[in-house]
């Protein structure tokens, strides 16, 4: 072999390291974004809580009480790389029917950690909510969640009881495949996602293959609401068709598919759908 080609490939190699623990690294640690709205913007009481997870970092909230006395509770998961004061807005109607508890995923928002795993350990920390609000005598909780907020709250499904209900709007799939989307270069794509694969197992003890709502939804039976646009350019629509065929089993999974709204992008019927899913499930 020449000494051009072996200089070639060494580029080659080269880049696809820098390019993939470059993408990884943002991935891991993007910039934190904390908003400047609270609750009392929208003339909502609301307590300032925070709890521990099991691997000890202090995660920050809100807890708000439905405007009529209720026990029932939705626990509203944001996206990646927002915060709770960016979902409050439109999801703020839930309170006319529920008590709400809002919080930042690690790393995220106010709340404490070193990185972000995009919903890998994010588990954890709605297990920690929920172990919260039974602190407080709530022993049934419904979760939204949208995107990443949303695949976490397929795969806490199987290891909280207390999920009554789920609505997950804009979710994905599966983590591997969000990592090979996020190259977008022909031919070099699968090996970069292979590397970030590496990093992840190497830096935080994660396969981002483990990492799959739709494996985790799989075997489950209460009732789930899946939102998602054919329009979506962050997450592909191809991940909600794998959800839907993972949930092919469950006779209270829910779809609801449209083909105009960006990521994020909420229809004029998105408040009567789910407000009348929780009133019906929860």
């Amino acid at each position: 072999m020449s000494e051009a080609i072996l200089r070639v490939i060494l580029i080659v190699f080269s880049f696809l390291i820098i390019i993939s623990f470059w993408g990884f690294y943002s991935s891991i640690r993007p910039p934190k974004i904390i908003s400047s709205f609270t609750p009392r913007d929208l003339n909502m009481s609301y307590e300032d809580v925070s709890f521990k997870t099991t691997d000890g970092l202090t995660l920050r909230g809100w807890y708000i009480r439905s405007a009529r006395a209720t026990d029932k509770t939705v626990v509203l998961l944001h996206g990646y790389p927002a915060d709770k004061g960016n979902i409050l807005p439109p999801l703020a109607f839930l309170q006319e029917d529920c008590n709400l508890l809002l919080f930042d995923f690690r790393y995220l928002g106010e709340s404490e950690g070193s990185y972000s795993t995009a919903g890998a350990k994010e588990i954890d920390d709605l297990l920690a909510a929920i172990r919260f609000l039974k602190n407080r005598g709530v022993k049934e909780v419904g979760v939204w969640g949208f995107s990443m907020g949303g695949a976490v709250a397929l795969m806490a499904i199987g290891k909280a009881p207390e999920i009554r209900a789920v609505v997950s709007d804009s979710s994905y799939a599966s983590l591997a495949q969000m990592a090979l989307q996020l190259f977008r270069i022909p031919l070099l794509n699968y090996p970069m996602a292979y590397l970030v694969r590496f990093w992840a197992y190497l830096f935080l003890g994660i396969d981002l293959k483990d990492v799959s709502p739709a494996q985790s939804a799989r075997n489950a039976t209460i009732p789930i609401l899946l939102i998602h646009s054919s329009a979506d350019a962050v997450i592909p629509f191809s991940h909600a068709k794998s959800l839907q065929e993972a949930m092919a089993k469950n006779p209270r999974a829910e779809f609801w598919f449209n083909e105009h709204f960006a990521h994020g992008q909420l229809g004029s019927d998105y408040r009567s759908r789910v407000r009348n899913f929780f009133r019906k499930y929860l």
